[in-house]
């Protein structure tokens, strides 16, 4: 590749200079910009005229003293495009050793834009805070008087007015909430606790909560199917995102439609909650402002109450669990809103714990007892008497696709080596993928914990861990949650990505070795870095072995052969 096709290769204006100041060569990027406005021979001077002229008296000054100090000056220029127009560019001259320079800009005209569009939300989220605080002791002081009056023996008139004004003082309370809610959470300062969550639970109280506005609009609600798996999230938040989705499904769905809400595992050790409302429907346009701040979509003139922050809300929560919020819309059919959360795998009990809190924790039917602990998960307790009896098999997701009579046997499709499988619905599951759903423990009784905060990882190392080794993977989504899963499911080892959404790699050694069960376990890391003083350091940190990503099955085995080798070797 010569000198010419990289100039015409770049997309910044690129001009060489001669040490005469003649120009010797330019890029087509630079020969499209400066058009006929320059001679045909052209001169440094020349290029000058194309420099907007209130840039002109101190471009020349500064420029003239970085290149005698340093040989090189940057900085931005507005430079003035065949249109006439002044475009702001970022332009670095540089002398080379032959006394000719090299001149290169850049439009920063987007980059500008979005600084500008960045601060301005910035500044809109402030406004937005300081004055939900001080509307706050004011409405406080409202709510409170209105209350003190509620205690007074009022006429019947006056009680429901003073009714009234606490109605609407609590209203705009809740509003104000949620302003200062979604300000903190832009900002990156909000509450966010997460743990295990028992999902089931979560949508199933929901619902029992949106009954009379069910009721009142006779809309038929179904939670389907009703799979008990655990997400990685904040209860109160989750609560706070499924309750607005679904009340939204309920408020815009069709009078007499139904309401379907789904819990179904996917790939990569994830759980995907679905909501689906058989309404209007959404155009690609509305659904590129949907989750805007303040944006009702020409709701306003329904008459549905609403003041457009909810989901707005639900998708910076979901986000900020780490999570994603998505909306599918055909305009005249209906809406599928999901949020897609990581799954934490809970199959296993801690066995130094004659009772660790999790079933009390997680609450909900078919954990702790029948459906989610000592039975087993995926035999008799997940599969027979907690989900085929339920009667989620018929109802539509197919007599043979999610369980006729169990959820990870006959049902779900077809068996995969090492318990990965294929349903009908369409999912496919790779390993435990969300917590144990479609996945048996391995025949040889290979257990296998691996720590990653990315799904694609997730689900390729899982399927290639299932398929090499027929080993049992237990995944987990970031390093706060490694110990716990380690003492749980006491494996033959541990995988360990580099690079942690919580820690890195060396942090999360450091803990399992501080851990008397975990110390013992042989811990290898995966990474994508070849450095060999990034090898070393990581083996000083406590790795046995570190494995390049992508993950090669080989490499996986000989690793595998050689922990169990030196565990069952003679000492």
């Amino acid at each position: 590749m010569g000198p010419r096709t990289l100039l015409d290769a770049l997309t910044d204006l690129a001009v060489v200079v001669g040490a005469d100041g003649h120009v010797t060569d330019m890029g087509a990027a630079a020969r499209a910009f400066l058009g006929d406005r320059i001679p045909r021979d052209p001169h440094l001077r020349d290029l000058v005229e194309v420099v907007d002229p209130a840039f002109r008296a101190a471009l020349g000054e500064a420029v003239t003293a970085a290149l005698a100090q340093s040989g090189q000056w940057r900085g931005s220029v507005g430079l003035v495009d065949p249109a006439g127009a002044t475009v702001p560019h970022h332009v670095t001259i540089r002398r080379d050793p032959e006394g000719g320079l090299v001149l290169l800009a850049r439009d920063t005209t987007d980059q500008r834009a979005r600084e500008i569009a960045e601060n301005e939300s910035r500044a809109k989220d402030e406004l937005i805070a300081r004055l939900g605080h001080e509307l706050r002791t004011p409405l406080n002081a409202m709510l409170g008087f209105a209350q003190l009056l509620e205690l007074e023996p009022l006429t019947p008139d006056l009680h429901d007015d003073v009714e009234r004004i606490i109605t609407g003082g609590r209203h705009m309370q809740a509003l104000i909430d949620d302003v200062l809610d979604l300000a903190r959470l832009r900002a990156g300062r909000g509450d966010i606790n997460k743990g295990p969550v028992n999902v089931l639970d979560i949508v199933q109280g929901v619902v029992e909560l949106v009954e009379p506005l069910a009721a009142q609009r006779s809309i038929r609600r179904v939670i389907h199917p009703a799979v008990p798996l655990v997400a990685d999230a904040d209860r109160r938040r989750l609560w706070q995102v499924l309750l607005n989705l679904v009340g939204n499904a309920l408020k815009y769905g069709r009078e007499g439609g139904s309401v379907r809400v789904g819990i179904v595992p996917i790939t990569g050790s994830r759980i995907r909650i679905e909501v689906e409302d058989d309404g209007a429907g959404l155009s690609p346009r509305a659904i590129d402002r949907l989750f805007r701040p303040f944006e009702r979509l020409g709701a306003e003139r329904s008459g549905i109450e609403g003041s457009g922050l909810g989901l707005a809300l639900s998708h910076a929560l979901v986000t900020a669990m780490g999570g994603v919020l998505t909306v599918a819309s055909r305009y005249g059919v209906g809406s599928v809103f999901a949020v897609v959360l990581d799954a934490v795998d809970m199959r296993f009990e801690d066995p130094d714990s004659d009772d660790d809190g999790f079933g009390d924790r997680l609450g909900g039917p078919g954990y702790g007892e029948t459906g989610y602990g000592r039975p087993g998960y995926g035999e008799t307790g997940h599969g027979r008497t907690y989900y085929g009896e339920a009667g989620h098999g018929r109802a539509g997701y197919g007599e043979t696709g999610y369980g006729e009579t169990t959820y990870g046997d006959p049902g779900n499709g077809r068996a995969r080596h090492g318990g990965a499988g294929e349903g009908a619905h369409g999912g496919r599951h790779v390993g435990v993928s969300g917590g144990g759903a479609g996945h048996q423990p391995a025949p040889g009784g290979l257990r296998v914990v691996h720590v990653s905060g990315d799904p694609a990882v997730r689900a390729a190392v899982a399927d290639m861990l299932a398929e090499s080794l027929a080993a049992d993977p237990v995944t987990v989504p970031r390093a706060a949650l490694a110990v716990d899963a380690v003492r749980r499911a006491r494996p033959a080892f541990i995988l360990l990505d580099r690079d942690l959404p919580d820690a890195t790699a060396p942090e999360l050694l450091a803990q399992l070795a501080a851990d008397p069960t975990a110390a013992a376990i042989p811990a290898l890391v995966l990474t994508e870095d070849t450095d060999p003083r990034e090898r070393t350091m990581l083996r000083r940190a406590g790795a046995v072995d570190i494995l390049a990503l992508p993950l090669d099955p080989a490499s996986l085995v000989a690793a595998a052969t050689a922990l169990t080798a030196a565990m069952t070797a003679p000492r």
